[in-house]
């Protein structure tokens, strides 16, 4: 399933309000290891199952969705579902992104 960038605070709300699990990559174009771990994530989101969504929240262009988050660093992998934080990874490790997304799809 590829990924899908978010470009309104509207469009999260109704993202991670949803049944169906969501992971959000919160990245900036600046950062180095953003743009590392991206290429895993397009990666592990083409492997996992269709019922979870993949997106990506540039912070710079996203501010109020990075505020209402929190997101101090870059980047990070928030799983929501039904409005709640499923799971959350800051720093750019592939195998606990793979860890974040199997626990996910537990959900």
């Amino acid at each position: 399933m590829p990924v899908k960038a978010v470009t309104s605070l509207d469009e999260f709300n109704k993202l991670i309000n949803s049944d169906q699990v969501t992971i959000f990559d919160f990245w900036a174009t600046w950062c180095g290891p953003c743009r590392v771990i991206s290429p895993i994530f397009e990666k592990l989101s083409n492997e996992a199952t269709s019922d979870i969504g993949f997106h990506k929240v540039d912070v710079d262009e996203q501010g109020d969705i990075s505020q209402e988050v929190g997101i101090r660093a870059m980047p990070t992998f928030i799983a929501f579902r039904k409005g709640e934080k499923i799971g959350e990874l800051v720093g750019a490790d592939p195998r606990a992104l793979q860890q974040l997304i199997a626990t996910a799809a537990q959900h």
